[in-house]
């Protein structure tokens, strides 16, 4: 019988790994426009620690993983680079819920009206209509110029309980 040497995994090559699965999560979803949803499986483990930045490899988009829950939106990275940017977002909560990235210079909080809900947002970028709970999209947004953006839940009262986070494209 002959002998084989197994090498280890290093906590380095399982979190490449780890990145490539994620990333290679939503290949294939290619289309002229510049939103493109599209369901995917939900993530294994969305609570883990959050990175500096979102990840990206040379050819293809960043990679934002964001859950929806009753009432906040959490991303797994504050920014990303300018350019392709994939956002993986899980409802994790027991409602339905919405998500919509805004380019804009105003704080996230200060987006939309705290009074009356609106549907038709100025400075929207891509949208998640619908996801309803323990679902995943992906939002592939093919040219996000660097600035400030908000992301929100535009559904009625979800806004305005807080449903809404900054975000930075460099």
């Amino acid at each position: 019988m002959a002998h084989r040497t197994v090498t280890p995994v290093t906590s380095t090559c399982a979190a490449a790994i780890a990145i490539a699965a994620v990333a290679l999560a939503g290949c294939g979803s290619g289309s002229s426009s510049s939103a493109t949803p599209a369901s995917v499986p939900a993530p294994a483990a969305a609570t883990t620690a959050a990175p500096a930045a979102a990840s990206a490899s040379s050819t293809g988009p960043a990679t934002v993983a964001v859950t929806l829950s009753e009432y906040k939106i959490a991303t797994a990275a504050p920014s990303a680079p300018a350019g392709r940017v994939r956002f993986m977002v899980t409802n994790s909560g027991k409602l339905k819920h919405q998500f919509t990235i805004i380019r804009t210079s105003k704080p996230a909080a200060e987006v939309l009206s705290k009074h009356e809900p609106n549907d038709d947002i100025a400075g929207a970028r891509g949208e998640i209509a619908s996801l309803a709970p323990g679902r995943s999209k992906t939002l592939l947004i093919k040219k996000l110029k660097a600035g400030h953006y908000a992301l929100v839940c535009a559904l009625p009262g979800h806004y305005q309980s807080g449903m809404y986070a900054d975000f930075t494209v460099g």
